[in-house]
């Protein structure tokens, strides 16, 4: 809440205030990262209000990018909440560049920004999506993180939900805290903080008392890191629950969750054969599967609209090109149903 842009008693992270609470929190969770970094661990960020232009003070923002890519090795991923509305979004290396510091329209019309009409967040998720590279080969990953924003857990006036997550916990029983250090050891320590213009433009008063100004610490990254390659500690994927509205008016019962949707590939939900299924770790539990996908032979279903192999960074991505690809009627649709809970 220190990050808030309505949070008045805030002084918004300014460079100079170093006292501030929010650059005082900052500080603390670099440190934090630093040594969860050392001793080879993997961590989610998470919170409430997502860290948006549109919600964050500018520089609040500014520094919640620089940590998300500079600790990308570390972090496995960003969830919040807030917005009522499922989707996800991305803190990029763009959002450190001088150009965005003066699109005040861009900033408070962002995908994080406040309450939007249902319209306004569908679309502007569409454009920010479709301004992506469009090719794996244009892509720096290390230029990016993904931020998830759940729906509602109340039943008023929303319909409550959660999720969830598993895992690839292969290796995990063998893994060291030396095996890590030596892993850590391997990767790649980048010096990226930005465009290349940041000299000119700290050079004007305007400008040089931005935190842009002052983002001297390497950004490490790793592409065998979990948050890019589906290894120990990457997230596969979520089953996500809610409860009905038909439910939740009806007295007379006790209302029960049932699965909305989930992102893995349905052959993922079962073993690939009879004689493996002693050593297969379901990501979902049968018991907690619709009836129709607890059949091993189903290929299509409603449920599984998205089919990521993994919730990894290139993943996300690769999402996120399909949803700007107007041809992709249909998942676009689902999209938009889930984001509102079906109401569109």
């Amino acid at each position: 809440m220190y990050f808030y842009d309505s949070n008045k008693a805030m002084g918004g992270c300014e460079y100079h205030d170093r006292d501030d609470a929010g650059n005082l929190q900052f500080d603390w969770l670099g440190v934090q990262l630093e040594t969860f970094r050392r001793r080879g661990m993997q961590v989610w960020l998470t919170g409430h209000v997502p860290p948006s232009p549109g919600n964050y003070f500018p520089e609040c923002h500014v520094r919640y990018v620089e940590l998300s890519l500079r600790f990308q090795d570390t972090i496995l991923g960003h969830l919040y909440g807030h917005m009522n509305n499922d989707h996800f979004f991305f803190v990029e290396a763009d959002d450190l560049k001088f150009s965005s510091m003066v699109d005040i329209s861009r900033a408070r019309n962002d995908t994080g920004a406040g309450a939007v009409a249902h319209g306004d967040l569908y679309d502007d998720l569409l454009k920010d999506f479709d301004a992506l590279p469009q090719k794996n080969k244009e892509t720096d990953y290390d230029d990016y993180g993904v931020v998830n924003v759940s729906p509602s857990v109340v039943p008023n006036p929303y319909l409550p939900s959660f999720r969830v997550f598993s895992y690839n916990i292969t290796g995990a029983d063998v893994s060291t805290p030396a095996g890590l250090d030596d892993d850590l050891k391997k990767r790649k320590h980048g010096h990226r903080h930005g465009d290349g213009s940041r000299d000119a433009y700290c050079k004007k008063p305007a400008y040089r008392g931005s935190w842009r100004c002052h983002l001297k610490e390497p950004w490490h990254s790793d592409p065998d890191s979990p948050s890019r390659r589906n290894t120990l500690w990457s997230p596969l994927g979520y089953a996500q629950y809610y409860i009905d509205e038909e439910q939740l008016v009806d007295t007379s019962r006790k209302p029960k969750f049932k699965l909305e949707y989930l992102t893995y590939p349905l052959d993922r939900l079962h073993p690939e054969a009879p004689e493996v299924a002693d050593n297969f770790t379901y990501p979902v539990p049968l018991r907690n599967l619709p009836k129709s996908l607890r059949n091993s032979t189903k290929t299509k279903s409603k449920f599984a609209p998205y089919r990521l192999p993994d919730l990894t960074i290139p993943s996300w991505v690769k999402l996120a090109r399909k949803l700007a690809d107007p041809s992709k009627k249909k998942l676009r649709r689902k999209f938009k149903q889930y984001m509102y809970m079906g109401d569109n």
